[in-house]
């Protein structure tokens, strides 16, 4: 009797926690898997760690926007460098410009006859007129022999514009109408 006694008593308190402790890890044994690690009483939960592509993708993601806004400044670094380092090349050649004196006009004058002679390979007679432009440039009127006669009076005329820069170099020139040499133009 002392058997179904102990039987039917019901189990000590201490027993039936031990009972209660047993079953859940027996539980665990039948399921498919590894055992799933239980934390310990006050630890805080953590989330899941990403898969390595998935941490990847959204490092990647995060960091596009950082990236840009990086790019953004570096831009407006160099920007501002550029805008900076042209200003200083601006002052530099306004410095040297005044330095740099053109030729007088009289040099510009002859500059502009030598210039056109070899050009054309005619003979100049004289300068007829000159005249400043707005850029600085200096335009020269000469008068040149287009087809030497005999008589010099039925020699063929016309007026060259010539323009050079402050320097002396030539910036462009023009043929104005023919005539015959000694007769107003237009008879």
């Amino acid at each position: 009797m002392a058997d179904e006694e102990q039987r039917a008593a019901p189990p000590h308190r201490g027993e039936r926690d031990r009972d209660r402790e047993e079953a859940p890890r027996e539980r665990d044994r039948d399921r498919e898997g590894p055992p799933r690690r239980t934390r310990p009483p006050g630890e805080r939960p953590t989330r899941p760690r990403p898969k390595p592509d998935e941490r990847e993708q959204r490092e990647q993601r995060d960091e596009q926007p950082r990236r840009r806004e990086r790019e953004d400044r570096n831009e407006r670094d160099d920007r501002d460098e550029r805008d900076e380092r042209d200003e200083r090349e601006d002052q530099d050649r306004e410095r040297e410009q005044p330095a740099k004196k053109g030729l007088s006009t009289t040099r510009l004058a002859q500059s502009a006859v030598a210039q056109l002679q070899q050009l054309t390979t005619r003979d100049i007679e004289a300068v007829v007129g000159m005249s400043r432009n707005e850029n600085g440039n200096l335009t020269v009127i000469l008068e040149v022999v287009e087809s030497a006669h005999f008589p010099d009076s039925a020699d063929i005329m016309a007026e060259y514009s010539v323009e050079v820069d402050p320097q002396g170099d030539l910036v462009g020139y023009s043929r104005g109408p023919r005539y015959q040499r000694g007769r107003p133009t237009g008879k």
